[in-house]
């Protein structure tokens, strides 16, 4: 077995609940190996007809919450279509509810697009054909996840927000876990406030947005500090800091996903402090794939959100 190859174990038993919109929500926990335990959420429409599967791959530091109202809007756009569409959403190693005892080892985004296989392979246990979002870091392991759905021809779709194919010269990969968990009390505030008004809001939002919608995500973030983001868990950070820094993808598995023919949507922000809006240009020109580009930083605000949210709408019924 390669070091990034994971096996299934049991579950825990699945939770479901029905919200205010009808939408069945199934939540849960996968043990995908003795020390790393997924939790994940299920959203569907309530009725018993084929569903087509997506799965929604969250970036760095941050939990599956932040996706929480785009998923719901999703599945009620798509709840009386001949398809509809459920959505998997779910925390990485060490981020939010999801566990592991060995946080402190060497990430990669093939590890945790690995992850993300074996949660497909446990919660729909058919061989369904999968469209994969993946947002920011989220979008490198989208990529590698591609990879590996292509090989059993279960890749569906492929859209990627905010994101990059990484850099062929990443000297920032060097740096083990050990260093990158010397560098986290640098980088992350243990001030929640300041940490959210001082680094989150600057770093995630144009100048334009903050002024419309900052004071809002300062409270919501504020409150909830550890339902949206795991900065506290710092031996988690440093690992995710590992995975962007080493991430890259070859003009080989450009040019294999490039051939299975699939749609490919890449989503840019002009904007963006994070994720240098070149390098996602770039990435949509390699891929040959359609852009939904907004005047944005790292995370529309929301005047734009909804825009956001039919763009991947937009995607999905190209798919189908």
């Amino acid at each position: 077995m390669n070091s990034y190859e994971t096996t299934i174990f049991s579950s825990e038993q699945q939770n479901t609940t029905m919200n205010t919109d009808a939408i069945k929500v199934s939540t849960g926990f996968i043990k995908i190996n003795p020390t790393t335990e997924l939790y994940y959420e299920l959203r569907s429409p309530q009725c018993s007809q084929v569903t087509s599967k997506v799965i929604m791959i969250m970036g760095a530091f941050a939990t599956l919450k932040h996706f929480d109202e785009q998923a719901q809007f999703i599945v009620n756009h798509f709840a009386h279509y001949s398809t509809p569409i459920e959505i998997l959403t779910y925390d990485h190693r060490g981020i939010g509810k999801s566990l592991t005892t060995t946080s402190r080892v060497r990430q990669t985004t093939r590890i945790l697009a690995n992850d993300a296989l074996c949660l497909i392979e446990k919660v729909w246990t058919g061989n369904e054909s999968i469209h994969v979002y993946g947002a920011s870091l989220g979008g490198m392991i989208a990529q590698e996840l591609a990879l590996l759905l292509i090989k059993s021809k279960r890749l569906k779709s492929l859209y990627l927000g905010v994101t990059s194919r990484g850099s062929y010269i990443r000297p920032m990969a060097m740096l083990g876990h050990s260093v990158w968990s010397l560098l986290m009390p640098f980088l992350i505030k243990k001030d929640h406030e300041r940490m959210v008004r001082d680094v989150l809001l600057p770093a995630s939002f144009s100048a334009t947005a903050l002024k419309v919608s900052g004071e809002r995500y300062a409270t919501l973030w504020i409150n909830d500090y550890n339902q949206w983001w795991a900065f506290d868990n710092q031996d988690a950070c440093a690992s995710q800091c590992s995975a962007a820094a080493s991430h890259y993808l070859s003009n080989d598995e450009i040019r294999l996903i490039c051939s299975v023919g699939i749609p490919i949507t890449v989503q840019i922000s002009l904007k963006d402090k994070l994720i240098s809006p070149k390098k996602q240009e770039e990435l949509a020109k390699l891929l040959n794939a359609k852009t939904a580009i907004f005047d944005q930083g790292h995370m529309g605000d929301d005047d734009v959100q909804k825009e956001l949210f039919r763009a991947f709408i937009q995607h999905l019924e190209n798919a189908n």
